[in-house]
Order: C-alpha cells, then sequence, then structure tokens
C-alpha cells in the first residue's frame, strides 16, 4: 500500500523503519495520539513557561523526525533554539503558525489512517 499524507515525507519515515509498514503505521499512530497533548503545552509560551515549553518542543522535533515530518521538525528546532535564548517575542510571533501546521499534520494523518 502507498502511504501518502500530505505534509509528512513517508519515504523518509518509512526508511528509518526498513521500510517496514507495519512498525512505521504504528509508530504513526502513536503520533497521532501523543502529539495533542505535547501542543497542548505549547499554546501559552511565557518567560516562566520557557523551560517546559523548550523540554516539550524537542520532544516533538524528535518525534517529527521519527515520521518523516521534516518540515515541522524543522521549525520545531528553531523554536526549541528561540526558547533556549529566552526570546519570547520570536515565540509569540512564530508559535501559533507552528500550532497551526503541526495540527493541519495531524489530521492528514488521521484522514489517511481512517481510509486505510
Amino acid at each position: 500500500m502507498a502511504i501518502k499524507i500530505p505534509g509528512i515525507d513517508t519515504v523518509t519515515g518509512l526508511n528509518l523503519f526498513d521500510g517496514d509498514e507495519n512498525n512505521y503505521l504504528t509508530v504513526l499512530r502513536a503520533w497521532l495520539a501523543n502529539v495533542p497533548a505535547v501542543l497542548d503545552k505549547l499554546r501559552n509560551v511565557s518567560s516562566e513557561t520557557l523551560a517546559n515549553y523548550a523540554a516539550a518542543m524537542h520532544n516533538l522535533k524528535g518525534t517529527c523526525a521519527s515520521i518523516g515530518a521534516e518540515e515541522l521538525r524543522a521549525k520545531a528546532r528553531k523554536l526549541e533554539e528561540m526558547a533556549k535564548a529566552g526570546d519570547i517575542s520570536g515565540l509569540q510571533s512564530e508559535n501559533e503558525a507552528f500550532l497551526k501546521q503541526a495540527e493541519g499534520a495531524l489530521a492528514e494523518v488521521k484522514k489517511w489512517l481512517d481510509k486505510n
């Protein structure tokens, strides 16, 4: 079966699992189940939440890499670095767009999994 999910480089994702679709699909399902809670931790970024924000973004960066969500991974890396640098205004200006993109990826993964 061809796994084609907008916003996800499924070829890269599958290659991480030596082409084993069952393992890749298991990871996609886990990503779909776990990422919404991580996104909730990222919604309200402030100077008080910077350390937790950076840790949650680091976690999300890794999970995005594990499914081939390269564009999300790269943006998560940038936001994690901004959090570590204390760039609150930068985070506040970019965080909402990142959350929307991540939610879009979740919707696409869910739509594909529901059809297959």
